[in-house]
Parts: structure tokens; C-alpha cells; sequence
């Protein structure tokens, strides 16, 4: 008998708890949602997160003046150029073709063919893109490299096959600019650089010049930031 008492006791207890706490719950779900039932919230949360645009951490106030004194960059053109290339490779995406890209560079083909792998057979478009930001999220300098790194938001209508989405996206691009290229290691696999007349992967800057067409390649990267690295995030 006693132990039946206590299990009575153990089941109204845990009755007890758990219409609180669905009482609490419920309190709060029609408080922020104006509704109790669990399927119109998540239908409210989703909605709410294909409409609210993705944060971006914004540190123009921070690297702006040491990067215009130290380049006279205008930062503004530099941001337009990654939206550029942002949709450039939303295109090659949607087409499934890497060879529309102008920059060759390996980090953003291998990008670019993920992205197509993650597709496979379906077809995808991209519709109604919106970029909503773009900001200076990083910028540094090492072994005779500078790199600016760019933070983009956007938003478009995202149709795989017959289904469709909404989709706030958040992307990463990485820009470098070879300012002293004594300093620069030998190996520039890490990199990725690619001639920008042809192409080819750029191994070592020693011999300045493009080893298949013999473009001069190292006047090129001196002279202006070049995308090296695309990421979502």
C-alpha cells in the first residue's frame, strides 16, 4: 500500500509540474505570438526568419582610416565589386557552370562547384535577389599581404525544382593585395592566385610573369585587391 500511495503521489506530482509548465509556455507563446497553437507559431517563426535580414558585424569605424592611409582605397567601389561577384556567382550556380566566372581563382571555383554538387540533378534558380548590406568586417596585414574581409546580406527567392523559399543569406568575401612581395613566401598555394589573363594557378611570384602566357602578373596584384575567398556564414 505504501508503495502505491507514493507512486500516486510521484504521478500527481509530474501532472502538476507539467500542466505548469504548459501554462507558463502557452503564457508566453501568446504573449510573443498572439496564439497557442505550437503549428502557427513555428509557421510565425518561419516567416519571421525568411523576412528579417541577416546581421552583420560592422567594423568600417574601426579599420576604415588605417586602411584608406595606408591604400587610399575607396571603400565604397570595393564593396560594390563583391556584390558584383557575389551575383556573378549566384549565376554560375543557377547554370551550373564554373566557366562564366571571370576569377579563376581555385578557393572560389572549389566554392562554386560545392555548391552545384549540393544540387545535383535538380535544377535551382535564384529569384528576386536583394542585398541589403555590405560592411568592413576585418581588415589586416602579414608577410607582405593585405587582406580586407567584407560581410554581405542579402536576401532572394531560392526555387529548387518545383518548391520554392525565401532565404536571408550571409556571405563572406575575402580580398588580398600583395603590397611587398619580398616578403611573400615562395608557395602561394594557400592563396590561390590565378593569372588573371589566363587563368592558370600562380605558384611563386618570383619570376613575376605567368609561366603558360606570360602575362606579368605581379604589377597586377600590386595595383589593386583581388577576390581570393568567398564563405557563408
Amino acid at each position: 500500500m505504501p508503495f502505491l500511495i507514493g507512486v500516486i503521489v510521484l504521478i500527481v506530482f509530474l501532472l502538476i509540474v507539467y500542466f505548469y509548465f504548459k501554462l507558463k509556455i502557452n503564457g508566453l507563446l501568446k504573449k510573443y505570438y498572439g496564439t497557442t497553437n505550437l503549428k502557427k507559431v513555428l509557421e510565425t517563426v518561419e516567416t519571421t526568419e525568411q523576412e528579417t535580414p541577416k546581421s552583420l558585424g560592422s567594423l568600417d569605424c574601426l579599420y576604415l582610416n588605417n586602411l584608406q592611409k595606408d591604400f587610399n582605397l575607396n571603400i565604397n567601389e570595393l564593396k560594390r565589386l563583391a556584390e558584383g561577384n557575389i551575383l556573378e556567382i549566384l549565376e554560375a550556380i543557377e547554370k551550373k557552370d564554373q566557366e562564366i566566372i571571370n576569377n579563376k581563382n581555385e578557393k572560389i571555383l572549389a566554392f562554386v562547384k560545392r555548391k552545384i554538387n549540393d544540387y545535383q540533378d535538380e535544377s535551382v534558380s535564384f529569384q528576386k535577389v536583394k542585398i541589403h548590406n555590405t560592411v568592413l568586417n576585418k581588415y589586416e596585414k602579414s608577410d607582405g599581404i593585405a587582406t580586407i574581409y567584407l560581410a554581405t546580406s542579402l536576401e532572394y527567392i531560392r526555387k529548387i525544382g518545383n518548391n520554392q523559399k525565401k532565404i536571408q543569406n550571409r556571405i563572406k568575401t575575402e580580398f588580398i593585395y600583395i603590397f611587398d612581395d619580398s616578403k611573400v613566401k615562395d608557395s602561394l598555394k594557400s592563396l590561390g592566385l590565378n593569372c588573371p589573363n589566363c587563368g592558370a594557378p600562380i605558384r611563386s611570384l618570383h619570376h613575376k610573369k605567368c609561366a603558360y602566357c606570360k602575362s606579368i602578373v605581379m604589377d597586377f596584384f600590386k595595383k589593386t585587391f583581388v577576390l581570393n575567398d568567398i564563405k557563408e556564414y
